[in-house]
């Protein structure tokens, strides 16, 4: 089974993006700050991140500049979501596989996760 987190800190996207992945098959694990994010990557590694970029408790861009400080970014697709416009200068520096901006359609966000575990290798 592949294993997903979702870091989202608003609880009804954070729902439903759970609900949505564990129907298509995924061990989804769904926290809502960075704090709680590093916590459940160093205790359960997943294979892939959603990544909301505004969290209550740190700039998300945070989450793939430790990843890559521990040696764990390797192998682990980052899909990076916001409400905000994509900013160039953070995309290039943390490399995630993908930036989706919301509002976005369930079904091209479920196959952007999917295209990133393929590549990956996972």
């Amino acid at each position: 089974m592949r294993k997903l987190l979702i870091v989202e800190d608003d609880t009804s996207l954070r729902k439903l993006y759970e609900a949505e992945f564990r129907e298509e098959g995924y061990e989804v694990t769904s926290v809502a700050s960075g704090e709680e994010a590093m916590e459940q990557i160093e205790a359960s590694p997943p294979e892939a991140i959603v990544l909301d970029i505004r969290l209550p408790d740190c700039d998300g861009w945070f989450i793939p500049e430790l990843l890559r400080e521990l040696e764990m970014a390797q192998g682990v697709a980052v899909i990076v979501m916001s409400v905000l416009d994509p900013d160039r200068e953070m995309i290039k520096l943390n490399k995630p596989y993908a930036f989706i901006q919301k509002p976005f359609d369930m079904g091209e966000f479920l196959h952007l996760v999917e295209r990133s575990l393929a590549t990956s290798g996972k």
